[in-house]
């Protein structure tokens, strides 16, 4: 843990950019990270230069009167250009995601409220009173119908600053039907989300205000930690597949949410060997100190189990069928069913992890749906269709495999390992890592 403490410390001295007062990373200013940062200053007693990075980041947060697909939200970064105004071509920018974050409530609002809550005797009343003030801003300028009780990580933040800002809303009601009816949240079992949704169920627990909330954040842990149980393999140091959603088909290759949480509580956790601005996700290990102040509590819920036999978990959200294998030198992960398109470029529907390496399933733009099912023991089919309409475009390959090393092709499968992979009717695209 210090070690990884200690490499967060000296990237943030190297980010940290005393002009413009912010972190600059990949050549721009970011304010989440800003704000991160800022915790991270705390924690280390720099209070004076803490304040003037909060006071930053308040700048760059959209006014209440705005429009209300992007109010209270706040800029990515400091340079981006104003939602709604007019681009070069005479258009409105108003792309989601591209011109405007609107998630970024949620995010900022979290980290600004449990900084202002956990360091404000130390910071000026007149900045605690802004940072109160953009709080219920950014909570209470999420609009009532963007957030489905399936979008996990998003509809628990919102949720625990419902409670605490004293709104009105039926969401986490919703997400509370969702578990209990499936088991699990709904943005199962990803490498990159399940920390926040952790973090945002450890705020629910602890933080909030009426007892539905806080049984709703130990329900979530519970169900969580029960199914990291079974798919954590400690000796290989990261959870079995499938994800549906990851940045990365393997944590080694760069920063993993969940993994820089399990640092958090002492877990080994498989993370890159080099981190540096060109580790990809690297912005992602500013959580840290945030994991380490608030999921204390997840280890009395969570201990990795050793793998002395085969386990295997299947989840199950109505047609949909998630299956992890977990052996003593192997993981494997499977799913079947998922129709829903939502963030289908993150998704990973196949993955497997040995001593021999990780191969993995990434859908392309062209992709509607994947199937993955077993044929026999280390024997895997999967099935693809793609999209059509005007504006759909098909390449040569249906999918694309990730693999840290080259696998032994035939015709329609390969062998990995132990693990055969079959794509009948299907033609792949094979990635290895960089040289």
């Amino acid at each position: 843990m210090s070690g990884l403490r200690n490499a967060l410390n000296t990237m943030h001295e190297q980010l940290w950019d005393d002009e413009r007062s912010m972190v600059r990373l990949y050549g721009i200013h970011l304010v989440r990270e800003t704000a991160l940062g800022a915790f991270l200053d705390l924690e280390n007693g720099n209070t004076a230069r803490a304040e003037r990075a909060l006071r930053e980041v308040l700048k760059h947060q959209y006014p209440a009167s705005a429009d209300p697909r992007w109010a209270g939200t706040f800029k990515t970064h400091a340079d981006q250009l104003d939602a709604g105004s007019i681009d070069a071509t005479g258009q409105p920018r108003t792309k989601e995601w591209h011109d405007y974050d609107p998630n970024w409530r949620q995010f900022l609002a979290m980290i600004l409220w449990v900084t202002e809550r956990l360091y404000g005797h130390v910071l000026s009343d007149a900045l605690r009173n802004d940072m109160q003030r953009s709080v219920t801003v950014a909570a209470s300028s999420e609009t009532a119908d963007r957030i489905a009780a399936e979008y996990s990580n998003i509809a628990l933040m919102q949720s625990w600053l419902a409670d605490i800002t004293g709104l009105t809303s039926t969401l986490a009601q919703q997400v509370a039907v969702q578990v209990e009816r499936d088991g699990d949240i709904a943005e199962y079992n990803s490498p990159t989300y399940d920390a926040i949704s952790l973090l945002a169920a450890c705020l629910l627990a602890d933080f909030s205000t009426s007892n539905d909330s806080r049984r709703l954040g130990a329900t979530v842990i519970d169900r969580m930690c029960s199914r990291l149980h079974e798919v954590w393999h400690p000796a290989l140091a990261l959870q079995a597949g499938p994800h549906s959603r990851s940045y990365g088909q393997h944590p080694r290759m760069y920063v993993s949410l969940i993994s820089v949480l399990m640092a958090a509580i002492d877990i080994p956790a498989a993370g890159p060997t080099t981190l540096n601005d060109s580790t990809t996700h690297v912005h992602d290990l500013y959580f840290l100190p945030l994991f380490e102040r608030l999921c204390g509590r997840l280890r009395r819920d969570f201990s990795p189990q050793p793998v002395t036999a085969t386990r295997r978990h299947v989840q199950r959200f109505g047609d949909i069928e998630a299956t992890s294998i977990i052996e003593p030198n192997l993981v494997v992960g499977f799913e079947r069913g998922r129709r829903s398109r939502f963030a289908i470029d993150q998704y990973a529907p196949f993955t497997m992890t040995s001593s021999h390496g990780a191969l993995g399933v990434r859908t392309r733009p062209d992709t509607d749906w994947v199937d993955v099912v077993e044929v026999a023991p280390h024997v895997y089919r999967v099935q693809s269709a793609r999209r059509v309409g005007p504006d759909v475009r098909h390449d040569v390959a249906a999918l694309t495999i990730v693999a840290s090393r080259a696998p032994v092709m035939h015709e329609n499968e390969l062998l990995f390992g132990e693990i055969t992979l079959q794509f009948p009717a299907l033609t792949v695209e094979v990635r290895l890592p960089r040289a």
